[in-house]
């Protein structure tokens, strides 16, 4: 273990923004914890060469990884948080539309996806569809391995919650989350309170499902939500 008085949480989040964005008020918050941002690069839920391995299969492998790269025991490790971005990906066929005048492939848009050919529609209905249901598993696991497990979603990403852009350009990212963190005056749990889609229930648990069933209907995965400040609810109920 990494101190022998603290238990470890590993988050793991699919790029280096949500580490930045989140980690310098977990560990102020949380000292008795170790808190491990773990990013990934890439979208575990959907990806092309691995489609028909089990989503646990391959969420449970990367915990694996995780536990030997940083030499971790298993008996470390208090839980396994895990952010994605929800990409629209419960949006039905009805809402991807095509236009073949647009620049690039996809554009995410309010009400649609908006793609550029039929052939591109074809391949984000295939991923909407083992996408979402990849996610649908994972959002009712209550462990991974023998580790205990939470899902957790930016919508339609990190940067719409933040800036309300839903097509970020890529080059820019770190920097204006770095930006953004210079000059929030509140806590940043606060800030993305403004965008939980649903009321806090007594329970956590009733909450976290209740964020789950807004988010997975309609064109709710396009809409600008987050549940990711139930992580600092969470954490502050598990010891």
């Amino acid at each position: 273990m990494t101190n022998a008085q603290k238990k470890v949480v590993i988050l793991l989040v699919e790029g280096d923004t949500d580490e930045t964005l989140l980690i310098e008020r977990l560990r102020q918050l949380f000292k008795e914890k170790e808190i491990r941002f773990e990013p990934y690069r890439g979208d575990i839920f959907y990806q092309i060469n691995q489609k028909s391995k089990p989503i646990k299969k391959l969420i449970g492998d990367k915990v694996k990884e995780v536990l030997i790269k940083r030499r971790f025991n298993s008996s470390d490790i208090l839980v396994v948080l895990h952010i994605l971005d929800t990409d629209g990906c419960f949006v039905g066929p009805s809402n991807i539309t095509i236009d073949a005048e647009q620049s690039g492939l996809t554009k995410y848009l309010e009400g649609c996806i908006s793609v550029s050919s039929e052939t591109q529609k074809g391949k984000m209905e295939e991923r909407n569809l083992v996408r979402s249901r990849n996610i649908q598993i994972m959002k009712t696991a209550a462990y991974i391995s023998t580790f205990s497990y939470q899902l957790y979603y930016f919508s339609r990403n990190l940067e719409h919650v933040l800036f309300n852009e839903m097509n970020p350009e890529k080059g820019s990212k770190m920097e204006k989350v770095e930006n953004f963190l210079d000059d929030l005056t509140i806590p940043v749990e606060e800030f993305l309170n403004q965008f939980m889609p649903v009321s806090r229930n007594e329970s956590c648990e009733d909450t976290y499902k209740a964020s789950w069933d807004f988010i997975s209907e309609d064109i709710n995965s396009l809409k600008r939500a987050t549940n990711v400040p139930l992580i600092f609810d969470l954490l502050n109920e598990i010891r």
